[in-house]
C-alpha cells in the first residue's frame, strides 16, 4: 500500500489504525502479563482479608472505570488530562496503603505462615476427630450458658482472616474444651464482655471486640452482642454463635443475617458443617 508516508504492508497499517499503546512486541506482551501477574498477586494477597470483600464489589468496578479511563485519555491524547491521571497515581496509591495498613501489616505476618513453612515448622493440622470433639465441646458450653442465661459471643473463623480482631483481643490458642470457655464467659473475668474467636480446633484469642452492625432497624431486643455478631458476619464470612444473658436465647449470624438456633441438633449440625469447611468436607452450612 502506498501513500504519502512511503509503502507499507496491511500488517503495519493495522498497527498504527490501532494505536501506540497496542502491545506489538515480545517485551510489551511480557510487560503487560507482569502488570496482569501482579495485580492477580495483590488481589489474592486481600483474598482473605476483611478488605478483600471491597474489591470483590464496587471496588472491582472502580478499578475498571479507572483502567478504561486511562485507556481513553491516553487514545485520544488529552494531553492536560493525561498529567492530572499520571500525578494522581502515586498519591492514590499512598492512600491505599494507608487505608488498608492493617491488612498489609497482618498480610506481611502471614508469609511466613505459608503452607510450605507451616509444613516444617507446625504441628498437624485438626483431624476429623479433632473436629467432631470441639463441636463437642463448643455444644456443652453454649447449652450450658443457655440454660444458665450467661452472655457469649463465639465467632468461628472460616475463609476471611480473623487476625485483625484477634489482636484486639489476649491471644490464648488452646484447645477448645466447654471449661475453658465457661472459664471465659464468667461474669467474675476480665474477658467475659468480649468475643471467643475460634481458629480450627484451638480458642485463638478472647476478649476481643467486633464491629457492630449499622443496621437501623434490628429490634431493640437485641443488645451490643447481638450487633457485634452481625457487625463481623457483615464484614468477614465468619459464622458467630450469640447466647442472651437475658433470656438465655442462641442465635447465629451469618452474611449479615441473625437466626435463632431452632434446636441443639440443628445448631449441633450446623457447626459440624461449618468445622467441616476447613477441611473441604462440605459445601457450607445446612440452611
Amino acid at each position: 500500500m502506498s501513500g504519502p508516508w512511503g509503502t507499507c504492508t496491511i500488517r503495519q497499517t493495522m498497527i498504527l489504525a490501532a494505536g501506540p499503546y497496542l502491545p506489538t512486541t515480545l517485551s510489551d506482551i511480557v510487560e503487560v502479563a507482569l502488570l496482569f501477574l501482579v495485580v492477580y498477586a495483590f488481589l489474592r494477597f486481600l483474598r482473605r482479608t476483611v478488605a478483600g470483600g471491597i474489591f470483590r464489589g464496587p471496588g472491582l468496578i472502580a478499578w475498571v472505570l479507572i483502567l478504561g479511563l486511562f485507556f481513553v485519555v491516553r487514545t485520544l491524547r488529552f494531553k492536560a488530562l493525561d498529567y492530572l491521571l499520571a500525578r494522581a497515581v502515586p498519591i492514590f496509591l499512598i492512600g491505599l496503603i494507608v487505608l488498608f495498613q492493617p491488612e498489609l501489616r497482618h498480610g506481611v505476618a502471614r508469609l511466613g505462615q505459608g503452607k510450605f513453612l507451616r509444613g516444617l515448622f507446625r504441628r498437624r493440622g485438626p483431624s476429623k476427630a479433632d473436629e467432631i470433639r470441639s463441636v463437642d465441646e463448643l455444644m456443652a458450653a453454649i447449652t450450658s450458658f443457655a440454660k444458665r442465661q450467661t452472655g457469649a459471643l463465639i465467632a468461628l473463623e472460616r475463609n476471611v482472616d480473623l487476625t485483625p480482631y484477634i489482636d484486639t483481643g489476649v491471644r490464648m490458642d488452646a484447645l477448645i474444651r466447654a471449661e475453658t470457655l465457661d472459664t471465659i464467659f464468667t461474669t467474675k473475668t476480665l474477658l467475659h464482655d468480649g468475643a471467643v474467636i475460634v481458629r480450627g480446633d484451638r480458642v485463638a484469642a478472647a476478649g476481643c471486640l467486633l464491629p457492630l452492625t449499622e443496621k437501623p432497624h434490628l429490634a431493640r431486643r437485641y443488645g451490643t452482642r447481638h450487633r457485634a455478631a452481625i457487625g463481623l458476619s457483615e464484614q468477614s464470612d465468619a459464622v458467630v454463635v450469640v447466647v442472651s444473658e437475658e433470656t438465655g436465647s442462641i442465635h447465629v449470624a451469618e452474611r449479615g443475617e441473625l437466626e435463632p438456633a431452632t434446636s441443639p441438633d440443628w445448631l449441633a449440625a450446623y457447626l459440624n458443617v461449618v468445622m467441616a469447611e476447613k477441611q473441604g468436607l462440605a459445601p457450607g452450612a445446612p440452611a
